[in-house]
């Protein structure tokens, strides 16, 4: 992997002839595309495109380092796409992005409208595609790709690009702030299979990272890499998952399952959770001041980390209710982390928005509230929220 020296990354030499071999291979890449022709109405564009460039190149770097992989047959092509086009499978518009591997090529697509202010955080979103590129490239084939279990493609995904904790805590503090218990989501990774207890589920990419985090520390990163490799050679995936870790189907459900519900637990404690539950009790009977006290203490306990940001945005939230708008704005920023797709960023917009109402400045308002229009188009829940707020009349200064 990488290493840091002087606050730099170095690269190992396990990386070199990997970087060596995409150089190759880019020499004949045209880099990323664009899915319409008419770009030039918002020079934003160009600038994206500038950052996705640098992003794609260090990324392959990451992907082929942490998997060990180098490119195989299948071609990979690069698409922002901007708002004017749909992939070809529209269920995907909402995410941060996707690949689609075909029978010729495999297309990774990125969405304009998530970054044409906050090029950043196309990042991570930008290894994580790279891993399920260099994946389906290597094993050649659309077929190969898809036998691959999903919660394998995505946990190793968010392992590379080091995705994985938040979406993990973003996924606990969830079902934690619906009333459930914090490892709740967990179905375990054959759920849906015939012969399963558990019917009609699929394990979330949270799960399935935590599933290859076990596969990982059993194995080692050489032994990761090495059930990869097998793969890429045609292996079946639970014959050579099992022969590399030594454990039969059942047994190797019920060891992951362990490992994931003991690394849940180190990540909200049964002190955070029920404190958390009196805090919301208190919000929704309109009792802010006591509610703060509590969100404060669980920023202070231990095992907090999965409910900590959560604590930190309700609070702000208490804030911005009860007018103290300045307070709110310096913990709403806090939120927003640079490089990030933090789980409650469209929210965080839109407390900042009504912040900025409140001290007097409209238009800086109505510009967050129509940066969640333009990032986040298919959240129906805060569209409709965001709708309201800037159908509300302008000052007469804006």
């Amino acid at each position: 992997m990488f290493s840091r020296a002087a606050g730099r990354p170095v690269i190992s030499a396990a990386l070199v002839p990997v970087l060596l071999l995409w150089c190759f291979c880019l020499r004949a890449d045209p880099g990323w595309q664009l899915s319409a022709k008419d770009s030039g109405k918002d020079p934003r564009v160009a600038v994206l495109l500038g950052r996705l460039q640098q992003q794609r190149v260090s990324a392959l770097g990451i992907a082929g380092e942490g998997l060990g992989l180098s490119p195989g047959k299948l071609p990979i092509r690069w698409v922002l796409r901007l708002a004017d086009s749909s992939p070809s499978d529209s269920s995907v518009e909402a995410e941060a992005g996707w690949t689609e591997v075909g029978e010729k090529e495999i297309v990774v697509s990125i969405p304009a409208w998530r970054y044409l202010d906050y090029p950043a955080k196309a990042r991570r979103v930008v290894v994580h595609e790279a891993v399920h590129a260099l994946m389906a490239s290597r094993l050649g084939s659309g077929d190969a790709y898809r036998s691959l279990p999903r919660w394998f493609r995505e946990g190793t995904a968010l392992l590379v690009s080091r995705e994985g904790d938040a979406r993990v805590q973003g996924r606990i503090a969830a079902a934690v702030l619906a009333g459930g218990r914090p490892a709740i989501f967990l179905t375990g990774i054959h759920c849906g299979k015939p012969g399963s207890s558990v019917t009609g589920c699929s394990p979330s990419p949270a799960e399935g990272y935590l599933a290859v985090r076990w596969i990982e520390d059993r194995l080692g990163e050489t032994g990761l890499r090495e059930l990869l490799s097998r793969l890429s050679a045609g292996g079946a995936f639970t014959d050579e998952l099992g022969q590399l870790t030594g454990l039969r189907t059942a047994r190797l459900e019920g060891a992951l399952l362990a490992h994931a519900a003991e690394a849940i637990s180190r990540l909200a404690s049964k002190d955070c959770r029920r404190l958390f539950a009196e805090a919301l009790a208190l919000c929704r009977s309109g009792k802010n001041a006591p509610a703060r006290e509590i969100f404060n203490a669980i920023s202070k306990a231990p095992g907090n980390k999965a409910l900590r940001d959560t604590a930190v945005f309700l609070h702000s939230r208490t804030l911005v209710e009860d007018g103290a708008c300045r307070q709110a704005i310096v913990a709403l920023e806090g939120l927003l982390k640079e490089g990030y797709e933090v789980p409650w960023e469209p929210e965080i917009f839109e407390q900042l928005g009504r912040c900025r109402r409140a001290l007097g400045e409209p238009a800086r308002a109505r510009q967050l509230w129509k940066t969640v229009t333009e990032r986040f188009p298919h959240d129906r829940e805060i569209q409709a929220r965001i709708a309201i707020l800037l159908k509300r009349p302008k000052a007469g200064g804006e």
